[in-house]
């Protein structure tokens, strides 16, 4: 029955869409979907390649491999492994799922950590597809920035057609259309604490046979502004210092590291604090604050704002912005 109403999942190559059949040998299974053999001779021959003394980047050291190294955002986590669970069992290809929230959160790694569960995938950016003929014809597609997509009615077709699954990851999911936005399982992920950034910050120094000291972990967590990346980043500037030391890490060296590096206790920097510098108890407006401090609105909107307004430095009203109850705790000229 499944195999009449999703005949495409079981005649077609999820690499290159070649039609076959598993019957006559033209289709193998591999990775868990069906493959022709050209695409798997391709990509079994591959050579591998030599690196220098790194084996690994930044990025691949600190990045999750799977739901169960992935910390936080629990609650997404149950209902992607709901979802899946309920595809094997029922036989349906997964929906398509948004992934949103602010920047740094995690949305990419978690939708190509959930696309690498499903099947065979590829990961894209919206804004270097044209048309149908750039977007890959793996069985899961990660489309990153997908509300920077410039002509959605082809992409709607295809998620229309159920042959592929696309996982899409926005910072501004309100920005999708009506009929693109409807077509996703829609999931926010949430700032995190700074208990789940810690952690985070340990299994990066774990991962760099570095025995990190509590009060390492927890003096770069509470300074990550909620944001995972801004953590991670923050502890590899650490890190560096950390290596190049003569000394012991001391509460006192690490003090005076983020003095040198210019961020406060709650990990304003010098961008926060321009901006914040722009505002008084009258409102202003983000196209004057915006060139008042020489950046942009998105940045402004996206980068900036989310924590100061969310953590009382900054308020906004119906006319602009204005300061907020809590004070800045720390400056550097």
């Amino acid at each position: 029955m499944f195999e009449k109403l999703f005949k495409n999942l079981f005649n077609r190559c999820a690499v290159c869409g070649k039609v076959g059949s598993p019957d006559d040998g033209t289709l193998i299974i591999a990775h868990g979907v069906y493959m022709c053999r050209e695409c798997l001779g391709a990509e079994t021959s591959q050579p591998k390649t030599k690196t220098g003394k790194s084996k690994h980047g930044w990025n691949e050291l600190v990045s999750p491999r799977d739901f169960e190294s992935f910390i936080g955002q629990e609650p997404i986590k149950s209902e992607l492994n709901t979802i899946l669970r309920a595809t094997k069992k029922h036989g349906i290809p997964v929906q398509h799922v948004l992934f949103s929230g602010n920047f740094g959160l995690g949305k990419t790694t978690l939708a190509n950590i959930f696309a690498s569960m499903v099947g065979k995938y590829s990961y894209v950016t919206a804004v270097n597809i044209r048309d149908e003929q750039d977007f890959p014809k793996t069985q899961v597609v990660v489309v990153d920035e997908v509300h920077t997509i410039r002509d959605e009615e082809w992409l709607l077709t295809i998620m229309d057609k159920g042959e592929q699954t696309i996982l899409g990851a926005t910072t501004t999911a309100g920005t999708l259309s009506g009929p693109l936005r409807s077509r996703f399982v829609s999931l926010v992920l949430e700032p995190y604490s700074v208990e789940e950034l810690q952690r985070m910050v340990v299994g990066a120094a774990k991962n760099l046979k570095y025995d990190c000291p509590d009060y390492v972990s927890y003096e770069v967590a509470r300074r990550g502004k909620t944001v995972a990346r801004i953590a991670l980043f923050l502890f590899k500037r650490i890190y560096d210092r950390i290596i190049l030391s003569d000394t012991p890490v001391t509460p006192e060296l690490l003090n005076e590291w983020f003095e040198g590096m210019q961020i406060d206790a709650d990990g304003l920097d010098n961008a926060d604090r321009a901006y914040i510098g722009c505002l008084s108890d009258r409102p202003t407006g983000i196209q004057n604050l915006s060139a008042m401090t020489g950046m942009d609105r998105v940045t402004i909107e996206e980068s900036v704002e989310p924590y100061l307004l969310t953590h009382g430095f900054v308020k906004r009203t119906p006319r602009g912005r204005i300061l907020g109850d809590r004070e800045v705790i720390g400056v550097w000229k």
